[in-house]
């Protein structure tokens, strides 16, 4: 069972973010030159005027946004590229992000017209908070991916859940059980062989620094996102705590 497009509305920003962090009118990373956009191919990888092949860093991107991109960013004057990775990925593809010389950043406009969303990776992390509100005012709003009733799984929908795997996926529901191991946390959603959440317990300590105590998330509502990995039974491991959400109404 899908939530209703009326919950899906509902604006829910990163659990233990206290502040949004407004006008973030930057790239993410130290910019690096200039480029022009030439093209964008059918997996939303972009053809820069330097010859290099980017994809655009933290971001799970949609397809409407190869339009967006091709009439609003493309036809402009030089842009400053922002380059998070030393090198290209094994697919020849450099991380990057693109910004207009008065601040405008593409990430910001494809998150705020709900043609992408927020994917966890470690280059992209300090902008992850800033992004996270701005794809929650999009949500808010139904904007593009966000008027679909699946863009969020409940969590107790196991069949959707297995459905996804290997995708990235945001998965909501209420924390039923938490219990550990000698190594990991694992946060139960459903009965076993339901959703489940897990951490390392290497990682315990940056939650707790990111004010996620883990203990404390019995009975609460909330929303994750990750890979989904059907192994086990349907499951996302968690490296970042802003990974894990707020959903409307908890009581926190």
């Amino acid at each position: 069972m899908f939530f209703s497009r009326a919950h899906l509305t509902k604006c829910a920003f990163p659990l233990f973010v206290a502040t949004f962090i407004a006008g973030h009118a930057f790239a993410c990373g130290a910019m690096t030159g200039e480029a022009m956009i030439v093209g964008v191919n059918e997996r939303l990888e972009i053809r820069l005027s330097d010859g290099k092949l980017a994809r655009l860093a933290g971001l799970d991107v949609f397809s409407p946004a190869q339009a967006r991109i091709e009439g609003n960013w493309a036809p402009k004057k030089p842009l400053k590229l922002a380059l998070l990775a030393p090198r290209p990925d094994r697919w020849g593809r450099w991380l990057a992000d693109l910004s207009t010389p008065d601040g405008a950043d593409l990430a910001d406009d494809l998150l705020g017209a709900g043609f992408a969303r927020v994917k966890p990776e470690f280059e992209t992390r300090g902008c992850e908070a800033a992004w996270l509100a701005i794809e929650a005012r999009a949500r808010a709003k139904s904007l593009g991916i966000w008027d679909d009733p699946g863009a969020i799984i409940d969590a107790a929908d196991v069949a959707d859940l297995i459905a996804a795997d290997a995708k990235l996926v945001l998965v909501e529901g209420q924390v039923r059980r938490i219990g550990a191991t000698r190594t990991r946390f694992y946060l139960d959603f459903g009965a076993r062989g339901g959703f489940t959440v897990v951490v390392a317990r290497k990682a315990g300590a940056a939650f707790q620094r990111g004010g996620v105590n883990l203990a404390a998330l019995t009975g609460q509502r909330v929303r994750v996102r990750g890979y989904l990995d059907d192994r086990f039974g349907p499951r996302i491991e968690l490296t970042d705590p802003l990974m894990i959400e707020r959903a409307e109404g908890a009581g926190l």
